[in-house]
């Protein structure tokens, strides 16, 4: 009998050693490492970061430092103040690249920049990379800033390429708009308030992707759009054209229905996902209207383009939340309005920005309620 326990229990021991082996070369994984794979992911690679609450227990291992944000009174009293410009001065102070939040306990100081990050709501300046159900990645990021008079050029540069005229070169861009930055752009033909036509294009600068996807659109008006609406040009004389610049754009990493409705408010978020470098989204919230129930989207999304079941819940597709900067036409070649949903750290009211200049209408924006 001792024989056949002395065996077992080198047996077991040699299976124990080797699944150590395997873990720590990386060619295995627990099923409960997996849950944070993005958020891990993001993390790889990373300067110090600093942390509010512990680290989910899956990325104890990764090689990223780890520095608790209480331990800084520079960024820790940042984070109880309401302004996120002394948070992102923080993070630059404190050299941090990056700061990690965990998001599955109680919002802490209400009405604080904390308890907006807890509560995965918007924060100018701070970019949120990747949303789990336990924790929330954020990086300081430069603010989207178009000026009402570039907001109107660039309506009116769209307008014209559609319409038939040369597209103008990149040098006249102002050089607000021709900073080389990585952005995505989509333009917007609506009929009223619905939309009639649109595409989106990235590039490496506002302006080149404003003039390759004002291309897009002109070669989407087909034989069918033209034989209902006649001409482009034509149509526009009676439609109006939107621009919006697409923009803290973020991973979910969990999938469930709560954690998607929860992290996506529809007065300021969109949804959308990409399946092997095809990116597919709704179109972002306007001033009269929210974006989709983002549960529902996706399974519209999914099931319109082919995805199988279980649509977006497959692993090869990685879902976003994305907010989106716009420069919206009040009439045919009229007054144009910025509009940019954000929520404040304490009210988490919607807000849109007035362009002032001549002809630019300023419109109050009331925050979408259901209907009861």
């Amino acid at each position: 009998m001792w024989k056949i326990v002395t065996v077992g229990g080198i047996f077991l021991s040699l299976v124990g050693v080797l699944l150590g082996i395997a873990w720590w070369e990386g060619w295995i994984a627990p099923a409960w490492s997996l849950r944070h794979a993005e958020l891990a992911g993001e993390l790889r690679d990373r300067g110090t970061v600093a942390t509010v609450g512990r680290p989910p227990w899956s990325m104890r291992g990764l090689e990223t430092p780890f520095a608790n944000a209480n331990r800084d009174p520079g960024l820790s009293a940042a984070l109880t103040s309401a302004s996120p410009a002394r948070v992102v001065t923080a993070l630059a102070v404190g050299h941090y690249d990056g700061l990690l939040v965990r998001d599955d306990g109680p919002a802490q100081h209400s009405g604080t920049v904390l308890s907006a990050l807890q509560s995965m709501h918007p924060v100018d300046g701070l970019h949120a990379l990747c949303l789990d159900d336990s924790a929330v990645l954020y990086e300081s990021t430069p603010a989207v800033d178009i000026s009402a008079d570039d907001a109107r050029r660039m309506v009116s540069i769209v307008r014209l390429v559609l319409s038939g005229a040369s597209a103008p070169p990149e040098r006249i861009f102002p050089e607000t708009l021709r900073r080389a930055q990585p952005v995505e752009i989509a333009v917007i033909v609506r009929e009223g308030h619905e939309p009639l036509i649109w595409s989106s294009t990235r590039g490496g600068s506002i302006a080149r992707a404003l003039l390759d996807v004002t291309y897009a659109v002109l070669d989407r008006w087909s034989t069918r759009q033209q034989e209902h609406y006649g001409r482009l040009r034509e149509a526009l004389t009676t439609r109006m054209v939107t621009v919006a610049v697409f923009y803290d754009k973020g991973v979910l990493a969990s999938r469930t229905p709560d954690f998607l409705r929860r992290v996506a408010p529809r007065n300021v978020y969109a949804v959308g996902y990409d399946r092997l470098s095809d990116w597919e989204y709704e179109l972002p919230p306007t001033p009269w209207q929210p974006a989709g129930d983002p549960v529902a989207v996706l399974n519209a999304l999914t099931r319109e383009h082919g995805v199988p079941s279980p649509g977006y819940l497959r692993s090869e597709l990685t879902l976003y939340r994305f907010r989106a900067l716009q420069m919206i036409e009040q009439s045919p070649g009229g007054p144009v309005e910025i509009y940019d949903p954000r929520e404040g750290p304490s009210e988490g009211v919607p807000r849109s920005i007035p362009a002032h200049l001549p002809g630019v209408r300023r419109q109050r924006y009331s925050p979408w309620r259901p209907k009861p």
